[in-house]
C-alpha cells in the first residue's frame, strides 16, 4: 500500500488521524452479503478492532489503525467486492441508493441496475481516481425512503417510471444537492453522469489547488458557473442532448427526511416479505453483531445486509413467519429497532479523541446522554440531536432538532454551544454561557420535558413547540439564563 496520506482516505490511501491511521471501505449501494460480513469481521480482528463505523455515506470507516493494511488483507477485500480492483477508483466509489432500493412499495423505478452500470464505467475509466474522494453519486427511485437530503454531488431523481430529473451540489458545504431543470430518460442518465463527471476532471486541470484536498465538483460550478458549465457537459456528450442547466432556486434550508422512516418492520413490494432496520449506535457495528447479522441475514432473509446513510442497517426479504424470530435475534445482539429509543436519536462525530479539529469528546458525551435519556424518559416521537466537535458539521451535514457544538477557549475548554429547533443561529440562546459536558444531559432533559408538558397536542413536533418560544423562554427551560 502507498504510504501517501490522504486528506479523504480510501482502502488504499489511510489518512492520519489524532488517533491513529484512517481508512474507509467503500461500499457501493451500501449492500455486504454474509461473506463480506464475515471478511470485514475477520478483518477487524486481525488489526485489533472491535468495530467498525457505519458512515454517513453508508460506507465503513476503520479508526486507530497502527499500520497500512497488507497485501494479503487487500487482497481479501478485493476478492469479495469490498475494494476495487483497481486501486485508482477505489475512492470514488461513492454510489448511494435508497437502502430499500428494489423493495420500496412506493419507488417509481428500481435504481440498482443504474448503480450497477455506472460502477462499470468508473472500473474502465481510472482517469476519474483524479476526482475527489468525496466525489459521489446518488440514485433515489422516488420512494418512501429517499436520499435526495443528502449532500452527494450529483443525484438523479425517479420522477416517472422512466424519467429522471438532474439535481446537482451547489452553495456551501453540506448544502443538499438543487434540480438543475434537466430532465432525462433512463438510457440518458449513465452518458449525462459520465460528462458530468469528465468535465469535473478536466476543470480540476484549468482550477489547480492543493493535490490533498482536491476541489469539489461545487467548488467546480462556482468556478465556471453554471450555465457555462452545463455548455461544458453537452459538449462532453457531444451535442446529442439539448438542454441548459439553471439553478431553480430550491430552499437549501429544509429539513433532513427519512431519518428514522426505516427503521423497525416494514412490508416490502416483494409479496410476504419484510424489511426489518436496524439501529446501529452512533453507527458502530461490533464484530459479534456483524457476524450475528450476517448469519441473520443468510438463515432467514436474502443473505445481504444494506447500510444506511443514517449509519444504521436494513434487513430485507424477511418473511412473516420469521419475522418474530429474527426480532428476537437481534435484541440478543444488544440492538434495538425503534426510532424513540434514545440510542437512535444521536449522532456525533469523533470528537477529540479521534479528530484533531475536535474541541470536545463527542462520542463519550453522546453515550452519556443516551444513557440518562433512557433512564429518564419514554419518549413517543423521534429527534434528531447531533453532537459536533467543531463548527465542521462532519457527522451530519443538514440541521438537527437538537446541535451540540463543541467549543475551544482558554477560559472555558472543552463545552457546547447548543443549537435548538434545526435552524442557525435564530434559535441559539443569546448568552455567553456555554454547557460543560456534565450539564448536556440535564440541559436536553429540561428541553424534552417542557415539549411533553407544553406542546399543543400529540402531533406537534419539537420543532413546531420549539418555534413558537421566544429567546427568554428558551433560556429559562434550559437553566442558563
Amino acid at each position: 500500500m502507498s504510504v501517501e496520506r490522504s486528506i479523504c482516505p480510501d482502502i488504499y490511501h489511510p489518512a492520519m488521524a489524532r488517533d491513529g491511521l484512517l481508512t474507509r471501505l467503500r461500499i457501493p449501494g451500501g449492500v455486504v452479503n454474509e461473506l463480506q460480513c464475515q471478511t470485514i469481521a475477520q478483518l477487524l480482528e486481525t488489526i485489533g478492532l472491535e468495530s467498525v463505523q457505519v458512515t454517513n455515506r453508508a460506507n465503513l470507516q476503520l479508526r486507530s489503525l497502527t499500520q497500512d493494511l497488507d497485501r494479503d488483507l487487500l487482497a481479501k477485500l478485493t476478492e469479495c467486492g469490498l475494494a476495487a480492483s483497481n486501486p485508482a477508483v477505489d475512492g470514488i466509489r461513492n454510489v448511494m441508493l435508497s437502502p430499500t432500493a428494489g423493495i420500496d412499495v412506493a419507488e417509481l423505478v428500481d435504481v440498482r441496475p443504474m448503480a450497477v452500470a455506472w460502477l462499470d464505467y468508473l472500473d474502465v475509466h481510472p482517469e476519474l481516481g483524479a476526482l475527489s474522494n468525496k466525489f459521489s453519486v446518488g440514485f433515489d427511485g422516488g420512494g418512501s425512503v429517499g436520499i435526495l437530503d443528502r449532500p452527494n454531488d450529483i443525484t438523479l431523481l425517479a420522477v416517472s417510471a422512466t424519467e429522471f430529473s438532474l439535481y446537482l451540489s451547489m452553495g456551501d458545504r453540506g448544502d443538499r444537492p438543487v434540480p438543475v431543470g434537466v430532465i432525462l430518460t433512463v438510457a440518458e442518465c449513465l452518458p449525462m453522469l459520465a460528462a458530468i463527471a469528465q468535465s469535473y476532471r478536466q476543470q480540476l486541470e484549468v482550477i489547480g489547488g492543493d493535490v490533498r484536498r482536491k476541489p469539489r465538483l461545487r467548488d467546480v460550478i462556482s468556478h465556471c458557473g453554471l450555465t457555462e458549465f452545463g455548455e461544458l457537459v453537452r459538449r462532453e456528450i457531444r451535442g446529442s442532448s439539448h438542454f441548459i442547466f439553471k439553478n431553480l432556486d430550491l430552499d437549501r434550508n429544509l429539513a433532513g427526511v427519512n431519518s428514522d422512516l426505516h427503521l423497525g418492520v416494514h412490508p416490502q413490494r416483494q409479496t410476504d416479505r419484510h424489511y426489518l432496520g436496524v439501529v446501529l449506535p452512533l453507527g458502530r457495528w461490533t464484530v459479534g453483531q456483524i457476524r450475528g447479522l450476517g448469519s441473520i441475514a443468510s438463515r432467514s432473509g436474502s443473505g445481504t445486509i444494506r447500510l444506511t446513510p443514517w449509519q444504521n442497517v436494513l434487513l430485507p426479504d424477511v418473511s412473516a413467519s420469521n419475522l418474530a424470530q429474527v426480532q428476537t435475534s437481534i435484541t440478543k445482539l444488544s440492538l434495538v429497532q425503534t426510532a424513540t429509543h434514545p440510542s437512535s436519536l444521536l449522532r456525533a462525530c469523533a470528537g477529540a479523541t479521534g479528530c484533531q479539529f475536535g474541541a470536545t469528546d463527542t462520542q463519550t458525551d453522546a453515550i452519556a446522554l443516551s444513557e440518562y435519556l433512557a433512564a429518564k424518559f419514554t419518549l413517543d416521537r423521534s429527534l434528531n440531536i447531533h453532537f459536533s466537535g467543531c463548527d465542521k458539521s462532519c457527522a451530519q451535514h443538514d440541521r438537527a432538532d437538537i446541535t451540540l457544538w463543541g467549543q475551544a477557549s482558554l477560559d472555558r475548554p472543552g463545552t457546547y454551544q447548543i443549537e435548538i429547533g434545526g435552524v442557525a443561529d435564530e434559535f441559539r440562546p443569546e448568552t455567553g454561557d456555554l454547557l460543560p459536558p456534565e450539564r448536556v444531559p440535564i440541559a436536553i432533559g429540561h428541553l424534552i420535558t417542557a415539549y411533553y408538558e407544553h406542546r399543543l397536542d400529540l402531533d406537534e413536533s419539537f420543532r413546531a413547540f420549539i418555534h413558537r418560544q421566544t429567546s427568554a423562554q428558551l433560556q429559562q427551560i434550559l437553566h442558563v439564563a
